[in-house]
């Protein structure tokens, strides 16, 4: 299968319910396949889901105010997203590259952060 923008969509849709909703198990779901997962550059990758999946368990003291993906590019069956996240008075953003098989299986997935600030509420 060949990855589309609407497929795209669907699975950061999913990637973004399952944070917002701090429902770890649908959101590791999306990474079973997933061999290499590094979510900054200044943490080794994780190779197993089991080490994903403890990962993921930081979210549940997230306080979430807001997640946006924007999707940047899209070659074969890789996709480039531009994320941006805020929490409690902080916002951050980044790249997301993301790989699938040929079954639109997650395989790869990494994370740059670009920039983190504090958010000013007037």
């Amino acid at each position: 299968m060949k990855l589309t923008y609407e497929f795209a969509c669907k699975w950061l849709e999913e990637l973004k319910m399952g944070w917002f909703e701090k429902n770890i198990e649908k959101a590791t779901n999306l990474f079973k396949k997933t061999t290499y997962y590094q979510e900054t550059p200044f943490v080794e990758g994780y190779t197993t889901f089991e080490e994903i999946q403890k990962e993921w368990q930081h979210i549940k003291n997230q306080n979430i105010k807001k997640i946006e993906f924007l999707i940047l590019a899209i070659d074969r069956n890789t996709l480039i997203v531009n994320w941006i996240f805020e929490r409690d008075s902080f916002s951050f953003n980044g790249i997301y590259e993301i790989k699938f098989n040929d079954y639109l299986e997650c395989i790869f997935f990494r994370s740059w952060e670009m920039g983190k600030e504090l958010v000013h509420k007037n």
